[in-house]
């Protein structure tokens, strides 16, 4: 099982001015200190099953953290402890990894992408703790490998590093690069589709214009950035979709 993915070249002119990989304190923005054990979470209820699709590029997709949590404040208590890494243990993020998903150009729903090609078990513990960081949740962590890497990696340790790989090299815009002004917490801020696309783009010169793809949750509010990539993991242009880039949305500045 596995497409063969090649490990990224165009990372390495990114690379310059990155902290160190796994660095309890992410950037001068974020913070992420690690608790002492981290426990798996275990394997999903598989919703659909599509390992035959074939694979035309992928999305890397990395979520806007402080929309996420605002969403998860008035969860009952069962729901919010899946999210108590990312939101709730003093920790501050923004741009963290969603996910890495192999994507069928054909597709004309959610539903028409390669998905949960492989039975598995619960991650490794000590895989988990490596990359939490990047991707704040083990439960979180269970569902993109089961449900996406199974589709084009031959273990999670290719799929997280692989991921790894491409989010370290990506410079990520903080707040006040996207919305212009130092901004205060946990507020609402109207930024224009393009501005945020020009502060990853200011950032990153080996990223392409059309491979970034802006999707809004309700309410008009930013949710995610995709990066679209081949299968070699070079940028390249995303098919149709996502917000316009002259469209207004709304941006949630950090809680903390």
């Amino acid at each position: 099982m596995g497409l063969g993915f090649r490990r990224a070249t165009w990372t390495h002119v990114l690379l310059c001015g990155m902290l160190a990989t796994f660095a309890p304190q992410v950037s001068a923005q974020e913070i992420c200190a690690l608790p002492g054990t981290v426990e798996p979470a275990p394997p999903r209820p598989v919703d659909y099953v599509n390992k035959d699709l074939p694979t035309d590029y992928l999305a890397m997709v990395l979520s806007w953290s402080p929309e996420h949590c605002e969403a998860q404040r008035n969860k009952p208590k069962p729901a919010r402890e899946k999210h108590a890494f990312q939101c709730f243990s003093g920790n501050r993020f923004e741009w963290v990894v969603h996910g890495l998903w192999p994507q069928n150009g054909q597709a004309r729903s959610n539903q028409d992408h390669p998905r949960n090609c492989q039975s598995v078990g619960s991650l490794p513990a000590p895989l988990v703790k490596q990359h939490l960081c990047m991707m704040p949740g083990s439960d979180l962590m269970q569902n993109e490998w089961q449900a996406h890497g199974t589709c084009g990696w031959s273990s999670p340790y290719r799929y997280f590093s692989d991921i790894q790989t491409v989010y370290t090299s990506v410079r990520r815009p903080t707040t006040q690069d996207m919305v212009g002004i130092k901004p205060s917490p946990n507020q609402l801020v109207d930024v224009k589709v393009a501005d945020i696309k020009q502060a990853f783009l200011a950032r990153n010169p080996a990223l392409l214009a059309d491979s970034l793809r802006v999707n809004v949750a309700s309410g008009n509010r930013l949710k995610e950035l995709w990066i679209c990539l081949d299968k070699g993991l070079k940028p390249m242009r995303c098919p149709a979709g996502g917000t316009p880039d002259s469209q207004k949305v709304r941006v949630r500045t950090p809680y903390q």
